[in-house]
This record gives structure tokens, C-alpha cells and sequence, in this order.
């Protein structure tokens, strides 16, 4: 077995979608990296998938076996790939949205992606944005798009730690 980060590609064929859902929550709880399941034409026209999962070598027996375990298959590849990976900054703040005749504060996980410590991107939590646009709908009605968009082009300003402020006014919100 290979020392670090492996790619897995299985092919499968006869695995109803609860199964393949079940299978890919279970490889995520293992600690895949990553996790694709690709929709594919199999032989005599059948439906079938493309699994390809990104592990740790050391971890690729267990991997197995639960590919033989629950799907069935009887074989898979490891594929010799070489990942580059930005940097990534996983931080909480405090995010102040502001709009005109209000304004809340929330916790709020981000993530800034650096490429050679230059920051490129900033990536929301989802699931916080989900909660934030819930908690704004009777007071603020905001889009979880829109306010991920407004948070995201905000933070590249801010440093990890930084109270992030937001301002709302003149956005184009969501309709009660």
C-alpha cells in the first residue's frame, strides 16, 4: 500500500440509490477526503456509477471492505493521481449584517482559501448561512444566495478573528 492520498474508483451496477446514499454518508464518516458518485451507461445499456473516493493510504482495506461489504463489487482501482491543494483557513467569527433601520450579529464559520498565503477565495459554511437566512425572514427577508454572495465578497478584507460587517442596504432581497 502507498503512503499518503489515494484515489478509489469502483464501478457499480446494481446498487439502488439508498444504498449508494448509505454507503457515501458512511465513507465521509470514515474520513474520505472527498467523494464523487458519477452516473454512467454500463454494459448491454444498463444504469450503473463511477465511485471515485480520495483516502489516506493507510486506510485503504477498510475502504475495501466496505466497497465488497455493502455494494457487492468485486474489485476496484487505485489510480495514481497527484493532488494540488490550496490553502485553507477553517475559522468561527462574528458576522454583524446591517441594513437600513436594523441589524443582528451571528456566529459564523468561513473558510479563506490562499494559494502561496495570497487569499483567492472565501467559502461560507452553508448550513450557517441556511440558519442565519431563517433566523432574518420575519425582520430581513434575505436569499441564502444572496447572503453568501454579500458575506463571501466581504470577507477577503477582513482578517481571521475580525468582527465581519456586512451591510445589507440596497440588496436585492427575497419576498415575504
Amino acid at each position: 500500500m502507498a503512503d499518503g492520498v489515494i484515489l478509489l474508483m469502483a464501478q457499480i451496477d446494481d446498487a439502488p440509490g439508498e444504498l449508494l446514499g448509505h454507503v457515501i454518508d458512511k465513507m465521509t464518516d470514515m474520513g474520505a477526503k472527498n467523494v464523487q458518485l458519477l452516473s454512467s451507461l454500463g454494459k448491454k445499456g444498463r444504469p450503473a456509477y463511477v465511485l471515485l473516493v480520495d483516502i489516506n493510504a493507510a486506510d485503504e482495506q477498510e475502504f475495501a471492505s466496505l466497497l465488497v461489504g455493502d455494494l457487492g463489487i468485486w474489485g476496484y482501482r487505485v489510480l495514481e493521481s497527484q493532488h494540488k491543494h490550496f490553502d485553507i483557513q477553517r475559522y468561527k467569527t462574528q458576522l454583524e449584517l446591517k441594513w437600513a433601520g436594523g441589524g443582528r450579529s451571528f456566529p459564523l464559520r468561513l473558510k479563506r482559501i490562499l494559494n502561496d498565503g495570497v487569499f483567492i477565495r472565501a467559502k461560507a459554511e452553508h448550513d450557517d448561512l441556511v440558519a442565519i437566512s431563517a433566523q432574518l425572514k420575519d425582520i430581513m427577508p434575505v436569499s441564502v444566495a444572496v447572503l453568501k454572495a454579500a458575506i463571501e465578497t466581504t470577507v477577503g478584507s477582513n482578517e481571521p478573528g475580525e468582527i465581519l460587517r456586512v451591510d445589507l442596504s440596497g440588496l436585492q432581497l427575497a419576498q415575504r
